[in-house]
Formats: C-alpha cells, sequence, structure tokens
C-alpha cells in the first residue's frame, strides 16, 4: 500500500505531527506499506521528522505530483489552502481527512465565545457572528482579518467531497453529523500514546504534591481558570508546574504575580519529550482546564500513561477516557470555584487519587496502545481501496 501524507507542516510544531510521525513508524513496521510526504514549501522541515517517509518534498503543482507518486490513498491532515483542498477532492485517488479541530466548524476557530468565554456545543451559522471572534488580529494594515461563514461553508463542502473523515472522538463524530456529514463516511478511531520503556512511580517520599499543566498557553486551554483556582487553595505544599508555551504566556505569568502566587506556580516553557517525562513521573496529578470543546486531548492519555489522575472540564470528547471517580475528576468549564475544590479533594485524598493513577494505567494499556489505532487505519484504508464497506 503506498500512502500519500499531505500536512503543511513538516517538523514537530504539534501534536498533529507527532501523531502523523509516530503512527508512519508504526505502519511502516508493521505493514507493507510506503508513506510519502508533501508539505508547504513555507514551513522548515525537520530532518528527523522526514526521514520517517519513504520520500518527501513540497506541495508544488499537487496534481501532477499525485500523477507522479501514484498513491493508493491520501491521507490529509492540517492544510490551510482551500483552493488546495479542491484540487485533491477532484483527484481519482481515494482521499481520507484527519479533523485534528474546530478551523472549519468555529468562525473563531476555538469553539468558545469570545466575551463570556462559554465552552460552545452549536453548529456554526449566522448567529455566530453575534460572538465577535470572527474578527482576528493581522500582520499587515489594517492589522485585522475577518473570518467568513462562506469560507468556513466551502471548506466543509470540500471536506464532504472526500471519501471518508477520521476523527478522534465520538464527540467530534457527532459534531460533524450535525453539520450535515454522512455517519456512514465518518470513523472515530481512538488515539494513542507511545508505551513508556522505564518507569518509576515511586512518589511516597515527596512532600511537595506537584500538580501538573501541559499544554499550548492560550485561553482556550483555561490557564487562567487554573491559576485563579490555585489562588483559593489554602496548601502549603503544592506547586504548579506549567509546562508549554503560547501567544498569552506573558500575560499568564502577570497573573501570576497579580494573585500573589508566584512562589507556588512555574512556567517552564516548550520542552522535549524526555523532560515532559519527567514532570509527568513527578506530578501528583494533572489537570485540564479547558474551555474549547477538547477533540480528545492526548495529555489525557500521556497522564494515564504515567498512571496519573486527572482533573479536567468536562468539554468536548474528555469522558470518552475520563471515567468519572475511577481515573480522575471532572469540573464544568470556567468554573475556579469547583476546579479548587476538586483540587482540594486530590489534596485530602492522596490514596483515592493514586488509585485512580492505576485505574488509568490499566485502562490505557486496553485502549491505546499505537498498534490497536494502526491496525484500525490499515485497515479502514484497505476497505476504501477496495470499495468494501467499511466496519471501523
Amino acid at each position: 500500500m503506498k500512502i500519500l501524507w499531505i500536512n503543511d507542516e513538516a517538523s514537530f510544531v504539534s501534536s498533529v505531527e507527532t501523531y502523523i510521525y509516530q503512527i508512519v513508524q508504526e505502519l511502516s513496521k508493521t505493514y507493507d506499506v510506503d508513506n510519502f510526504l508533501l508539505y508547504d514549501v513555507r514551513n522548515r522541515a525537520d530532518i528527523d521528522f522526514i526521514n520517517a517517509f519513504s520520500f518527501a518534498t513540497i506541495m508544488a503543482n499537487i496534481k501532477e505530483q499525485i500523477d507522479i507518486i501514484k498513491p493508493d490513498i491520501i491521507y490529509i491532515h492540517q492544510v490551510d489552502n482551500i483552493e488546495l483542498m479542491r484540487a485533491i477532492s477532484e483527484t481519482d485517488v481515494p482521499v481520507v481527512a484527519f479533523i485534528h479541530n474546530h478551523k472549519h466548524f468555529c468562525l473563531r476557530e476555538h469553539k468558545y465565545t469570545l466575551l463570556t468565554n462559554q465552552t460552545c456545543t452549536k453548529a456554526v451559522g449566522l448567529g455566530c457572528y453575534s460572538c465577535i471572534g470572527f474578527i482576528n488580529k493581522s500582520n499587515s494594515f489594517p492589522y485585522l482579518s475577518i473570518n467568513r461563514m462562506s469560507d468556513i461553508k466551502i471548506a466543509q463542502k470540500i471536506l464532504k467531497k472526500f471519501d471518508h473523515i477520521v476523527v478522534g472522538s465520538e464527540y467530534m463524530k457527532n459534531h460533524l453529523v450535525m453539520h450535515g456529514f454522512e455517519n456512514e463516511r465518518l470513523s472515530n478511531i481512538k488515539l494513542f500514546s507511545q508505551p513508556l520503556k522505564h518507569y518509576n512511580n515511586d512518589t511516597s517520599s515527596r512532600n511537595i504534591r506537584h500538580f501538573l499543566f501541559v499544554g499550548e498557553l492560550v485561553s482556550g486551554k483555561g490557564v487562567d481558570t487554573l491559576l485563579d483556582a490555585f489562588k483559593k487553595l489554602k496548601h502549603n505544599d503544592i506547586f504548579l508546574d506549567i509546562c508549554g508555551d503560547g501567544e498569552e504566556r506573558n500575560e499568564f505569568e502577570e497573573r501570576v504575580k497579580r494573585l500573589g502566587i508566584s512562589n507556588i506556580v512555574r512556567f517552564h516553557g516548550k520542552l522535549n519529550s524526555k523532560r515532559i517525562e519527567n514532570f509527568y513521573s513527578n506530578a501528583y496529578a494533572v489537570v485540564i482546564p479547558s474551555r474549547t470543546p477538547e477533540i480528545y486531548n492526548l495529555e489525557g492519555l500521556e497522564a494515564m500513561k504515567f498512571a496519573k489522575a486527572v482533573i479536567a472540564s468536562d468539554v468536548g470528547g474528555i469522558r470518552e477516557w475520563l471515567k468519572e471517580d475511577e481515573n480522575g475528576i471532572t469540573v464544568p468549564s470556567n468554573d475556579s470555584k469547583k476546579l479548587a475544590s476538586a483540587l482540594k479533594f486530590a489534596l485530602d485524598n492522596p490514596q483515592k487519587i493514586k488509585k485512580m493513577g492505576q485505574n488509568g494505567f490499566e485502562f490505557y494499556k486496553q485502549n491505546f496502545k499505537p498498534n490497536q489505532h494502526c491496525e484500525e487505519i490499515h485497515n479502514l484504508f484497505n476497505s476504501i481501496i477496495l470499495k468494501e464497506p467499511c466496519t471501523v
């Protein structure tokens, strides 16, 4: 099987590229597969990333490139160019797209209201203009750009021409059906996290309990809610580690100073995988305070892999892996008071939190290994190539 992967980036920019890199390796190792990559000329290519493929090059004349490569199937991920997506949809080769975010299902892409920060679960429509979030910053005069409903409708129309759509949660599958996508052409395939080679979970000798946040430092991830919740805690032996970077990092750092919690909160920036593993290992529990509906949230899988309980906002696909009181605790998004109560419960019940982490680890082993995802993807591609009914 020859798979042509199409993605704007060819380096480890986000979890999307990590997913692509890992599944390409797994497919190559397990099946008779050749993987080819086309990426945007404007983006830097990482040598480790592109070496995972049999061949990788920039996107030029996409139709000619498809004719030359002659793939059995095209697997498209994050591509901003609508005309490029249209050209791909017109090829005779079967096309599968993975929907990683809400870009084509929300005028402001983040799926929460601009003025009130309320999580949104509605289908995109004319009412979305009242959110005002369709007005965005731009690098050129007049330094504003407008997201238009017509562009979203065009993108959705093109996506509906593809042979199949893959999503990572039942939440997102239902969201696409709400936007008029055919259920029969959608597959929810659970994501995965690579197993650890070695892991020591002995935290019994640690006096300070570290809560951990990992993710992009933007409002949609709810970092402000988490900081406000920490301000409400009256414990002396706690710490909050924030791993990640983003355009609102400076604002969050200033918020920490205003709240007077600089002594218990540290921003560590964007870290390599080894250093991130150390933070997961040392964590007392992992916190996911998102207001954006999480399509799945890979940080939750990472937490379970490290046998850590998760305290998360009840948004998007979170409940598809977080089982209440079994491997974690859910709270309403944007509610710092209830989040603080959940954090206090965690601090007051260390044995319960440890048991949640152990339950999460067992759940991870049963459901979120790379070979499971890889097998479903391979079977899906085979069924599409052979024009057989899809059972995924």
